[in-house]
């Protein structure tokens, strides 16, 4: 950059942190109505001075972490086992961790472009309430979902494939009768 003629150069930078000769020191905020003058902030207990700082102008030196506290183990009473009511079922529901059920949204996507749309929509349909149910965790309604996407994604296929193959029989046919008649003639 070039410097203008008769323009003062910029006082030189200084390491310590003050301001540069030729300038006025900072000033604070003034102190508002209402509110009490500010001290600055009070010293942390509880906490070790930082490795390679220097120490702060004006704030004592740190302690450091009060002792932890030994809680003692926790005492938990036993199970208790109830007898079931005369008359009733006793039902346990185990949660399994294992992998979660398929959606079959892939094969539902593919039965829904590729062979039967309308039964292959429902497929989707059925295929995306699967991902939203095992999103939720509730895996035995989403297995159920999946279940029946994959039999409307078969369904479709099976379908697709007989309207395509009923379809060229029909062309077949209606091609085999247009040539005999025009040799009939």
């Amino acid at each position: 950059m070039s410097e203008k003629a008769g323009a003062p150069a910029p006082p030189p930078y200084s390491a310590e942190g003050a301001p540069p000769q030729g300038y006025p020191p900072p000033q604070g905020y003034p102190p508002q109505q209402g509110y009490p003058p500010q001290q600055g902030y009070p010293p942390q207990q509880g906490y070790p001075p930082q490795q390679g700082y220097p120490p702060q102008q004006g704030y004592p030196p740190q302690q450091g972490y009060p002792p932890a506290q030994q809680y003692p183990p926790q005492q938990y009473p036993p199970a208790q086992q109830y007898p079931p009511a005369a008359g009733q079922n006793v039902v346990v529901v185990t949660q399994a961790n294992g992998p979660p059920p398929q959606s079959n949204q892939i094969l539902a996507w593919i039965a829904c472009l590729c062979f039967c749309c309308p039964i292959g929509l429902a497929a989707v349909i059925k295929a995306n309430r699967a991902e939203s149910l095992i999103r939720e965790g509730r895996m035995d309604e989403a297995r159920r979902e999946g279940e029946s996407a994959k039999k409307l994604a078969i369904v479709a296929i099976i379908t697709g494939i007989l309207m395509g193959v009923l379809t060229g029989v029909i062309v077949v046919v209606i091609q085999v009768i247009a040539v005999s008649a025009i040799n009939s003639y």
